[in-house]
């Protein structure tokens, strides 16, 4: 793997393991975070703050990663599998009654002196809410 390939393969797992330390670690102090809901943050503080209250809503965790790179191995993709619970409703979803859930799910890395710099996470989100709205 690329070093590149190796932060963003790094990121998923502390993701999977809830690792906000490591998920700190990982990430510029400035960094830009693009997220499903489309929501743009900027910094450490707030991505960290974003994705706990993502996992106080969906108790979620991406398997099946396929990392790709450009070719000067600065930005990776990583194609994976969300597979999770919606147990607390969040604005502009569907209620949350514990609908299991397993959907695409891509993020986009931009990587600038061994950090992340930028941060983009997409979904079908349509889908993804029509698999919310369905009774479990």
């Amino acid at each position: 793997m690329t070093d590149a390939q190796t932060i963003a393969s790094h990121f998923i797992e502390a993701l999977n393991d809830r690792d906000f330390d490591t998920l700190s670690r990982l990430v510029g102090e400035d960094v830009a975070f693009d997220s499903l809901t489309g929501e743009r943050t900027l910094g450490a503080g707030a991505l960290r703050s974003w994705v706990m209250n993502y996992f106080r809503h969906f108790d979620e965790s991406f398997g099946d990663v396929v990392l790709m790179r450009d070719a000067a191995g600065e930005r990776v993709a990583a194609d994976t599998t969300a597979r999770g619970t919606y147990r607390e409703t969040m604005a502009g979803f569907p209620e949350a009654s514990g609908q299991a859930y397993s959907i695409a799910s891509v993020f986009v890395f931009e990587i600038e002196d061994g950090l992340i710099a930028r941060l983009s996470h997409y979904r079908n989100s349509r889908l993804f809410e029509r698999e919310l709205a369905s009774p479990i």
